[in-house]
C-alpha cells in the first residue's frame, strides 16, 4: 500500500482486548442490553411516579388507565422480564461459547480496499494519495455504517412479518403474543413482556440473524443490541415527548405503537423497533387522527 496511506484509527476504536477491563467483548454484549433497559426503565419507571404537571402534556394516558385497564401486575411484568432476559442470556452464553475471538489485520484490510481501488483508478502518483484515504474512510466508516443499516433493516423485516403472522395466526396470537397485549396501555420496564417463546423468536434469533446477515463484530453488535433495546424501552415509555432523540430518530414511536396496543389499531403498526416502511408498502399503518376518526365513528353508530 502506498506510503501516504493513513495509519491512524477512528476516535471510535480501541486496541484493548476488551473495551471494559475484567469483562470480555462478547459477555459486554450480553450484559449491555440488560443494563441499557432497567436503565432507561427506571428513568420512565420514575416520571411515571411524579405528579409534575408539566409532565401530563406528553403522557398518552394517564396513570388511572394504566392502572384499569391493563390485565397484569407490574409484580408479574417485571419477572416475567427477568426470565426472559435470564433465558436470552443462557442461550446468548451457548451462542458464544462457539465462537473465537479473532482480531482482524485492519492494516491489510484497508490495503486490499485500496488494491481494488488502484485496479479501476490506476497506479497513477497523484491519484494513490486520494485512494489511500479513501479505503480509509471506506474500511473504517462506510462498511460499518453499511453494516449498521442492514442489521436494523434485518430486525424490522424479521420482527415485522413475524410479529403480522402473530397476530393473523389465531393459535399463534391466543397462546403466545397475546401475554404481551395484556399490557392495553404500554409502559417502560413492560416492552419485554412476552411469553418466552415469542421472545426467542421474535427478540433474540431476530438479532442472532441481524448480526449474522450484517457480518458486525462483537463490539458493533453490543452497540446494535443495546440500541435496539433503548428503542423497545422507548417505544413502550407512553411518553410522546418531542425533545426525545430516540422519538426524534423515527416516526416509529411510543405513540406510533400505542396505537397499535389500542383495540381499534390492534391489527396495525406492527412495524417495531426502527422504521415504518413496512407497514407503508403493506398497508397496515394507522396514524393517531385516524384511530380518533374510527372511535368517533364507531361511538356515533352505537348511540
Amino acid at each position: 500500500m502506498n506510503a501516504s496511506a493513513p495509519t491512524d484509527v477512528p476516535w471510535y476504536y480501541s486496541s484493548n482486548p476488551s473495551l471494559v477491563d475484567g469483562v470480555s467483548d462478547h459477555h459486554l454484549a450480553l450484559a449491555a442490553p440488560i443494563a441499557a433497559y432497567w436503565l432507561l426503565s427506571l428513568f420512565f419507571h420514575y416520571l411515571d411516579t411524579r405528579d409534575w404537571k408539566a409532565l401530563e402534556r406528553y403522557r398518552i394516558h394517564d396513570s388511572a388507565e394504566v392502572a384499569s385497564k391493563n390485565r397484569v401486575s407490574r409484580t408479574a411484568v417485571v419477572w416475567a422480564v427477568i426470565f426472559q432476559q435470564v433465558l436470552q442470556t443462557a442461550l446468548g452464553l451457548f451462542w458464544l461459547s462457539a465462537e473465537h475471538a479473532v482480531v482482524p489485520d485492519h492494516t491489510a484490510k484497508v490495503a486490499g480496499i485500496f488494491q481494488q481501488l488502484s485496479r479501476f483508478a490506476g497506479s497513477d502518483e497523484h491519484v494513490q494519495p486520494i485512494l489511500s484515504r479513501l479505503a480509509y474512510y471506506i474500511y473504517w466508516w462506510a462498511v460499518p455504517l453499511i453494516q449498521f443499516l442492514v442489521a436494523i433493516f434485518a430486525i424490522d423485516t424479521w420482527q415485522y412479518f413475524l410479529h403480522r403472522y402473530m397476530h393473523m395466526n389465531k393459535f399463534m396470537y391466543r397462546h403466545f403474543h397475546s401475554w404481551h397485549h395484556r399490557l392495553y396501555v404500554p409502559y417502560a420496564f413492560g416492552a419485554l413482556y412476552n411469553h418466552p417463546f415469542e421472545g426467542f423468536l421474535l427478540d433474540s434469533l431476530g438479532t442472532v440473524i441481524a448480526e449474522s446477515v450484517s457480518g458486525m463484530n462483537t463490539r458493533q453488535a453490543a452497540l446494535l443490541f443495546s440500541i435496539a433495546t433503548l428503542k423497545t424501552v422507548d417505544d413502550h415509555c407512553g411518553y410522546r415527548f418531542p425533545f426525545d432523540p430516540l422519538q426524534m430518530f423515527s416516526t416509529n414511536n411510543a405513540d406510533y405503537h400505542d396505537i397499535h396496543h389500542q383495540q381499534i389499531g390492534i391489527k396495525s403498526n406492527f412495524a417495531q423497533p426502527f422504521f415504518v416502511h413496512w407497514d407503508t408498502l403493506l398497508g397496515t399503518q394507522m396514524t393517531r387522527e385516524e384511530m380518533e376518526r374510527r372511535k368517533h365513528s364507531n361511538k356515533t353508530k352505537t348511540e
